[in-house]
């Protein structure tokens, strides 16, 4: 690969500025088939193909996950409006709020307001999980810092449900950052081995880094955005180890920002996270949904892949969404965030690095013996024997997932055959609060060689968090002190 080397005053508009084929809103089931889209360009009746109705009922009526402080989701939907209708062409993705919100944050302690220019800004629910939640350490880590905030206004206040350090998901040039020498002598060591040391996935040391640009080429509005991204392990619950894996796609706007989105898989969870497209604020940085206040993420992205093949991509994914959203399902190891991505990529034709024949796989120690026991590191003792013997850990296993496909773009031929004109790697560190730092996630399913892997650790979330007998559960102090054993993957 080759390397390469707003002011104070708040900026507040609706998120469909960018274009009139957006707007944003509340999506209302009036029955009999019938939705609405309300929000802040006003209320319009919804037109759409029967493929795309199939999807609204489970976005608009989620039967099992919903926003714990009792609203609905606010989406963004693509289309067009003709005069009360507005004729949507894709299914809508989900957003942290109708308004968005760019500046400095600042902290009046007289007052014990937040600014954003002359704007007070209040943060939005939050909500307990293992204890720990969006707290004040979270508040203030933010402070003097340039971000972009979505929410919702009410009355003069603008209420934040998602805060994102300004620039991170950018196509514009990025600041020089700490490890940029490190990346600059092996960008793919650092990116698929240093990155996740603890004293770097355990740090405060966000950054985005450009580690290729096609020669003569510079990204431009309306060029095509497709990104792969890994969440790392928490620090509070072994049951985290694998992380978590999603790909998506978008677009550079004008002022190179990216409006971009993931395509989540996500099964019934306490997160409030509803499976399906949601957008790269909502998916890292919501207070509540976002990956970043429980772990760090890890991203990679490509420009210039042809827009038709990614919105395959997406196109596909949306049934296993609906059951997703429809259904309370175990996380197996056929049926997943990894196998299901991995599906809807592979039908856009952009595949891993990592089919192999059968018997390079028999000498790979990750998958000699026990397949049975590795069956259970995603719920199900018994699943069927072929999927672990005659598959890859790259098939359902989040980090091995993502380096096979950052193996794959970037593999010279792939490179020229999808159209690749550049590449950026973004490193999120974990939102401060009193919750413990995660850091890298398991690269392992099961190994002879490897004592800490997925198995490992799913033993020890059966033993002490998940155990049925709760005389058998440590008291949270006592899981405290022992967490600290999750340090052991890097």
């Amino acid at each position: 690969m080759k390397l390469m080397t707003f002011a104070a005053t708040a900026l507040i508009f609706s998120l469909n500025v960018f274009s009139a084929d957006y707007i944003t809103g509340y999506l209302v089931d009036n029955g009999s088939g019938n939705f609405q889209v309300r929000g802040p360009k006003g209320v319009f009746d919804i037109e759409a193909t029967e493929k795309i109705k199939s999807s609204l009922p489970s976005l608009a009526n989620p039967t099992f996950v919903n926003q714990s402080n009792e609203k609905p989701y606010s989406y963004e939907f693509k289309g067009k409006v003709k005069g009360k209708k507005f004729v949507l062409e894709q299914t809508p993705t989900n957003i942290p709020g109708a308004q968005k919100l760019e500046g400095i944050l600042r902290y009046n302690e007289g007052l014990d307001q937040y600014f954003i220019g002359n704007q007070i800004v209040e943060f939005g629910y939050t909500k307990i999980q293992h204890g720990y939640e969006f707290d004040e350490i979270s508040k203030k880590s933010f402070i003097g810092k340039k971000v972009i905030v979505e929410g919702e206004i009410e009355g003069n206040l603008f209420i934040m449900q998602a805060l994102t350090p300004s620039g991170l998901f950018s196509a514009a040039s990025a600041s020089n950052g700490k490890y940029d020498s490190l990346i600059n002598q092996d960008p793919h060591k650092f990116i698929e081995k240093t990155v996740y040391q603890n004293e770097i996935s355990k740090s405060q040391n966000t950054f985005r880094k450009t580690i290729y640009q096609k020669k003569g080429h510079s990204v431009k509005a309306g060029d095509s955005v497709f990104l792969v991204t890994l969440s790392g392990r928490q620090g509070d619950t072994f049951g985290s180890v694998n992380g978590h894996f999603v790909a998506g796609l978008g677009e550079v706007m004008d002022d190179l920002s990216l409006r971009a989105e993931v395509s989540n898989a996500y099964v019934v969870n306490g997160k409030d996270i509803l499976s399906g497209n949601t957008s790269l604020t909502n998916y890292f940085s919501n207070l509540v949904q976002g990956q970043n206040n429980y772990r760090p993420t890890y991203t990679f992205i490509a420009y210039g892949i042809d827009k038709e093949k990614l919105k395959k991509f997406r196109d596909y994914l949306e049934p296993s969404h609906i059951e997703f959203r429809t259904q309370e399902l175990d996380i197996t190891l056929e049926f997943n965030c990894t196998t299901e991505t991995a599906k809807g990529l592979s039908l856009a034709g952009i595949v891993g690095n990592h089919k192999r024949t059968l018997a390079q796989r028999v000498f790979d120690l990750n998958h000699l013996a026990f397949p049975l026991r590795a069956a259970r590191i995603f719920g199900e003792a018994g699943e069927a024997l072929a999927t672990t013997a005659n598959g890859d850990k790259e098939d359902f296993q989040p980090r091995p997932a993502f380096h096979s496909y950052i193996d794959s773009l970037t593999n010279k031929k792939v490179m020229e055959e999808l159209g690749i004109t550049r590449m950026d790697y973004i490193f999120y560190a974990q939102i401060p609060s009193k919750r413990p730092v995660g850091g890298a996630p398991s690269n392992y399913t099961f190994n002879l060689a490897v004592k800490h892997d997925s198995l490992f650790y799913k033993n020890l979330y059966e033993k002490y968090e998940n155990n049925t007998n709760q005389a058998d559960n440590l008291s949270p102090q006592e899981l405290l002190e022992f967490l600290p054993i999750l340090d052991k993957v890097q």
